[in-house]
């Protein structure tokens, strides 16, 4: 970049109040505050100063003798205010020894100047692979027909005859060559892609080379265009899961879903998987749709989803038409609250979680304990202390649905006795066998034990 290409950028806006050789390159563009600039400088920079400096006793002339001797191209001097003007003695010095000298407005900040120079610069810099691809136009008329990484990779190959492979990540492109030599894909957000060749690049023919750096653009920008879609889909997949979970109008939600390919024909179950990462799920169920959300992976199976050996505590909402998804969203959440209450990993529906059984399974054992000794204390203490039965026969008495007869044949006593002890039973639960209230609190308080 040269210096005039900045100076007359319009929108920095600067003052020049020294002209200097405006055809000189600018190598960087720099801010120095220090006393001593010449240390930091290596020639060929444009210094940005707002003259703190001077705070420390440094003459204005002295400092810009330094600048000058470092081979800087251009002085800024920065206005912190609308009437702050540089210092005489620093324009002076800078028009003796034909140093270009500008003023930088208070409302552009250094670095819009330093970004201006990059912006610049990297126009610069994609020349030289402009040029390149030019001189390669058949690679990049096969590259554009086939769109991909993989593929990219497979023209690759076919034109340059070895074998190739891309790495990002966790994920791999291709079959990675033995004692592979990977070259950085350059890109937004690909720190972690590699090309990988057979052998290093500088070793490779030129001719090879200039293929292999005429397609890496190209990876990069379909590695950049793969990233893209998933992930404008993952967040179009979280919107929805979250107008799921709000009860949105099911035609905006239906409308979603077709979008992201989940077929909206047919009944769909919501899952909810805790202390599971969502690539196991995406693994394990191939689900139509997955997202994170808070601690949870949600995700759309299909009505018929089997069980997989999933880590972690899967809960599975039952199966529902696209507007009461909802419905199922809480199911599955609740079945997996159920799970992690117990500490049980494993899988619980919907349809398993309607027996009472199992909502009691997924309280804290504490709780349960203090509930059934509330209830059943009295019995117990007599049971243990007298030697009696009665917790066993009002079980089987309850089991049997209150059949009295056939409770006392499986208790192997005579009916009274039976009689007798479920009476006492009464007297010490407070609870009557003829309530189904009462009947029900002693149930529950059986199955607590």
């Amino acid at each position: 970049m040269l210096l005039r290409e900045l100076l007359d950028d319009a929108a920095l806006g600067l003052e020049v109040l020294v002209d200097g050789d405006a055809g000189r390159e600018v190598r960087w563009v720099h801010s120095i505050e220090v006393a001593d600039p010449e240390e930091f400088l290596r020639g060929g920079e444009v210094v940005l100063t707002t003259g703190a400096w001077q705070q420390v006793g440094r003459a204005p002339a002295a400092w810009v003798a330094e600048v000058a001797a470092a081979g800087a191209v251009a002085i800024g001097f920065g206005r912190l205010s609308a009437a702050d003007e540089p210092p005489a003695e620093l324009v002076a010095a800078a028009a003796a020894r034909d140093l270009t000298c500008f003023v930088v407005p208070v409302a552009v900040p250094f670095v819009q100047l330093v970004e201006a120079f990059v912006a610049a610069k990297r126009v610069e810099w994609e020349a030289p692979l402009r040029r390149q691809l030019e001189h390669h136009g058949a690679i990049v008329a096969a590259l554009r027909a086939e769109r991909g990484v993989d593929s990219v990779l497979r023209v690759l190959r076919r034109r340059l005859g070895i074998e190739v492979a891309v790495v990002t990540g966790t994920t791999t492109h291709g079959p990675v060559p033995d004692e592979g030599c990977p070259v950085t894909l350059i890109g937004e957000g690909l720190a972690d892609a590699s090309l990988v060749l057979p052998r290093p690049l500088a070793e490779l023919d030129v001719d090879v080379q200039a293929a292999v750096s005429s397609a890496m653009p190209f990876l990069a920008l379909e590695l950049e265009r793969e990233r893209a879609v998933r992930a404008t889909e993952q967040r179009y997949a979280w919107e929805v899961v979250e107008w799921i979970a709000t009860g949105v109008a099911a035609t905006a939600v239906a409308a979603r879903l077709e979008l992201l390919g989940v077929p909206v024909d047919r009944a769909l179950r919501c899952l909810v998987a805790r202390d599971v990462t969502p690539e196991a799920v995406a693994a394990a169920l191939a689900p139509y749709l997955i997202v994170e959300r808070a601690d949870d992976v949600v995700c759309l199976v299909d009505a018929e989803v089997s069980r997989t050996a999933l880590a972690g505590y899967v809960g599975v909402g039952q199966a529902v038409a696209v507007g009461e998804l909802r419905i199922s969203l809480l199911q599955a959440r609740h079945a997996a609250d159920a799970l992690v209450a117990r500490g049980a990993e494993g899988w619980l529906t919907h349809e398993e979680l309607a027996s009472p059984a199992v909502l009691l399974a997924a309280q804290d054992p504490a709780v349960l304990g203090a509930l059934a000794r509330t209830v059943l204390g009295g019995v117990l203490d007599s049971d243990r202390d007298r030697g009696t039965e009665l917790v066993d026969s009002l079980r089987v008495f309850l089991d049997s649905g209150g059949r009295w007869q056939e409770s006392a044949d499986a208790l192997h006593v005579h009916i009274n006795t039976l009689r007798h002890r479920l009476k006492r039973v009464e007297e010490l639960t407070g609870r009557s066998l003829a309530s189904t209230a009462d009947r029900v609190d002693l149930f529950l308080a059986l199955r607590a034990l």
